[in-house]
């Protein structure tokens, strides 16, 4: 575990040093603060016997609070090889004069593991891409958008959207592989929405046009519901900015499908 640790720190360390190369930006730990949406998507490849039934496809969606003393608290909802689990979990992180930030955290249960992420801040530190480099056995990267916004209702998320979601399906069987969803949502700001979409189902392409109701909640999660192909479906996401993008994940059980919505205007 040591070696492994070791490969994180270093991988921090070569970002930091291609970074500061630049010498244009400098970050605090006082700059990373505030609410951030999130969702991510991968593989967990190698898991301890006691988490081996959530060895496969991973995605995960929610939101963060930073309170720029170096703390985290974490709230979302992740589907394991197709299986969707509620977690939580604190966690801390530093961050260098180059703007990459270290997370330190206890994966939430069923894993109960420690974890180290490895992240670059972009477009005044209001976006990051993180990857998970700690503990080895995983290939997971997540996008984070800061939220604006600390309450929402329905007209918070209105009008057309891109869609563009990635991932796996494992069920049903014949659906199952990889897949991919792009296309346009378009919301009514009164929780009725319609979608018109192309999706690649392991290299098969299907036009997908569907419509049902969405609901956004005070926290600022949206949820789609709709029925295609007599199969119930929940995506369901954290909104972020100021409510011009969503970050999602298809929430029905065996899917690991995660992406985003952003306005088209």
């Amino acid at each position: 575990m040591k070696r492994f640790r070791f490969a994180a720190v270093l991988a921090g360390a070569c970002l930091t040093g291609a970074v500061g190369m630049q010498g244009a930006i400098t970050c605090t730990t006082a700059d990373f603060n505030g609410s951030y949406a999130f969702y991510t998507t991968g593989a967990l490849l190698v898991l301890p016997p006691a988490g081996a039934a959530l060895v496969g496809p991973f995605s995960q969606y929610g939101t963060f609070n930073s309170d720029g003393q170096g703390n985290v608290n974490i709230d979302s909802v992740a589907g394991y090889n197709g299986l969707i689990l509620n977690g939580s979990a604190p966690g801390t992180y530093t961050i260098t004069p180059d703007c990459v930030i270290t997370f330190q955290l206890i994966l939430p249960f069923p894993l109960s593991l420690p974890a180290t992420f490895t992240a670059v801040l972009a477009s005044g530190n209001r976006q990051e891409v993180v990857m998970i480099t700690d503990p080895p056995g995983t290939v997971v990267v997540g996008r984070h958008l800061k939220q604006d916004m600390r309450f929402c209702g329905t007209l918070d998320f209105n009008g057309a959207f891109q869609v563009d979601l990635s991932g796996t399906v494992l069920a049903p069987k014949e659906r199952a592989g990889m897949f991919q969803r792009i296309g346009r949502l378009v919301t009514d700001g009164n929780g009725a929405f319609t979608a018109k979409t192309l999706a690649n189902y392991a290299g098969r392409i299907v036009a997908e046009d569907f419509g049902g109701t969405y609901e956004v909640n005070s926290k600022c999660y949206v949820t789609f519901k709709y029925s295609f192909g007599g199969e119930q479906q929940t995506i369901s996401g954290a909104i972020g900015g100021h409510g011009e993008a969503a970050m999602m994940m298809v929430a029905t059980p065996g899917w690991s499908v995660g992406g985003t919505l952003k306005a088209q205007q």
